[in-house]
């Protein structure tokens, strides 16, 4: 089969196959090596076609950008229509995306690099129409655009019968096979960038009728996209094209990588050292750098991040009103997560001052976004937060019902599934259920400590001591302070020491061991004095001269 002729190119051998055609190895008359597709579905509809056509080819000309291949000529007329490009060094986006997601370097390059290419298409007056993984080149000088084949005159196959690995990235004008313009490709940068990002394609479906179905009608799943990538890609994939970024701002924001990643980061350390008036102002910066941008994503989520950090450092009031500007510029921006977070916080706010109508509608509406988005997080803590106002309006009930129904969502939520726990429990303790309390108890401290939340380890087991007692357990009882000491002295958290030993010499005494119930107080006494805690050391006092001792 080879070498052959086809037009005036000599082809040297395949390189691949696809749905369209089939694309060879070629040396032009001058020497050159190209790439030539031999085209198959073509159709050019008369003389008006075939001279828009020539038209298009001559615009083609004209794209000069070292991320797009460069055009060489075409024939579509001819017995064997052919399309011509410079041959591009490199491998295939989706053959390095089957080892794996690029790192985040790479995805800046491909993300400036894809943009580039585009803009250099748009301003030639031309739509690329199939960007995807196979259609761009991973070149040692950045990543470059191929297939510039003017899809709606080569490929005339119909939606169902073409590859799936196509339509996976298609704009959904595209598929209900509506007239596009730039906004089809910018949907494609968003669906190629998701992939590289993780790995896998954000519509995941492996039939051709539900992957339609995906596109046209669901959010993509982009879980795993970096926080710098993750809005511009969801704005990218918007299924109305006219709420789709330019794609001029697809660059502005790849650019904007480095100086969001290090305020993103910056903010994330403050947060974790608790040092939240550093953080807060942290986010003000980049709420500044977003507005400059005209991101209005990432604005609605610096004001969330300035808000969480403003009611973490106890500025309640001011949250609030952070909270509030948060939601309204999410729901502006249709960031449906960042909006039930808002609503999140604004319900904790609420309930701080005590409006506990207010708080639950707040919290209602962040548990309907949470299950609209599928965020557990958002779902599980929600249900948390209406339990608490079911539990302290005494309506146990319901409060049980939504703690349970925390627990089954808090499966990767271990901070959820403690709070769903001790709540659960609190509801028995009402019900004078004590058992019941003191296992919901036990567990959540076991959970504590796989999790190494010692803190609330040591806390649940002393809690789980008290109800315990209640029913007279005072076996059972000693043994779960005996495990709170234990993580109190693994902390050093000489409060939790103190009062653990309290308890555990009344529960001793209790057990008829009165020397060793004696050494509990006088050790309770030793940490009450060091704490200078008067009611601690009265408590330990009082009971250690109950004691009848021999």
């Amino acid at each position: 089969m080879y070498p052959r002729r086809v037009g005036r190119y000599e082809l040297l051998t395949e390189l691949g196959a696809g749905g369209m055609g089939t694309v060879h190895l070629g040396r032009a008359p001058d020497g050159r090596i190209i790439a030539l597709k031999t085209v198959n579905g073509v159709a050019t509809g008369g003389d008006a076609a075939r001279g828009r056509f020539e038209r298009e080819a001559a615009a083609l000309r004209k794209v000069d950008d070292p991320h797009v291949a460069a055009f060489v000529d075409a024939d579509l007329s001819g017995p064997e229509p052919y399309l011509v490009t410079e041959y591009v060094q490199g491998r295939p986006l989706d053959a390095v995306l089957g080892e794996g997601p690029l790192a985040p370097d790479g995805l800046e390059s491909l993300g400036l690099g894809l943009a580039r290419a585009l803009d250099a298409v748009h301003g030639a007056g031309l739509i690329h129409r199939d960007v995807k993984p196979a259609n761009i080149m991973m070149a040692d000088a950045g990543p470059v655009l191929i297939d510039l084949g003017i899809a709606h005159h080569l490929d005339r196959t119909r939606i169902t019968t073409r590859p799936i690995g196509t339509l996976r990235y298609m704009a959904p004008e595209l598929l209900a096979e509506r007239r596009p313009d730039g906004a089809a490709d910018v949907f494609g940068w968003g669906a190629v960038m998701a992939h590289a990002a993780t790995g896998r394609p954000c519509f995941p479906a492996d039939a051709i009728p539900a992957l339609v179905n995906q596109i046209l009608t669901m959010e993509p799943d982009l879980s795993d996209v970096p926080a710098w990538l993750r809005d511009v890609v969801g704005r990218a994939l918007a299924k109305d094209p006219a709420d789709r970024p330019s794609v001029r701002s697809l660059r502005e924001a790849v650019t904007r990588r480095p100086q969001v990643e290090l305020l993103q980061a910056a903010y994330s350390g403050a947060r974790a050292a608790h040092d939240h008036a550093r953080a807060e102002g942290i986010a003000f910066g980049l709420h500044a750098v977003a507005a400059a941008a005209g991101d209005g994503v990432l604005v609605a989520r610096s004001l969330l991040d300035q808000a969480d950090a403003a009611r973490y450092s106890g500025a309640m009031d001011r949250a609030e009103t952070l909270f509030e500007q948060a939601r309204a510029a999410s729901a502006a921006a249709g960031s449906r997560r960042d909006e039930g977070w808002a609503w999140d916080g604004l319900g904790v706010c609420r309930r701080h001052r005590k409006d506990d109508d207010l708080a639950g509608k707040a919290f209602a509406e962040a548990l309907a976004i949470g299950e609209e988005v599928g965020d557990a997080a958002l779902t599980g803590w929600n249900l948390c937060n209406l339990a608490d106002l079911d539990l302290r309006r005494g309506d146990f009930a319901a409060a049980t019902a939504r703690y349970d129904a925390a627990l089954a969502v808090s499966a990767d939520h271990p901070a959820i599934e403690l709070d769903a726990l001790k709540g659960a429990a609190r509801c028995a303790r009402e019900q004078g259920d004590l058992e019941f309390a003191a296992s919901l108890l036990e567990r959540a401290a076991r959970r504590a400590e796989e999790v190494e939340d010692l803190r609330t380890a040591g806390w649940a087991w002393y809690d789980a001591a008290e109800d315990a007692r209640g029913k007279r357990a005072n076996e059972r009882a000693k043994d779960d302070l005996e495990n709170a000491l234990r993580i109190a002295g693994r902390l050093g958290d000489r409060l939790m020491e103190g009062w653990t030993l309290c308890k555990l010499g009344s529960r001793l005494r209790d057990l008829g061991a009165a020397q060793e119930a004696a050494a509990a107080y006088e050790r309770a006494r030793d940490v009450a004095d060091a704490l200078h805690d008067k009611k601690m050391r009265e408590y330990a006092t009082l009971r250690l001269d109950a004691l009848s001792l021999p």
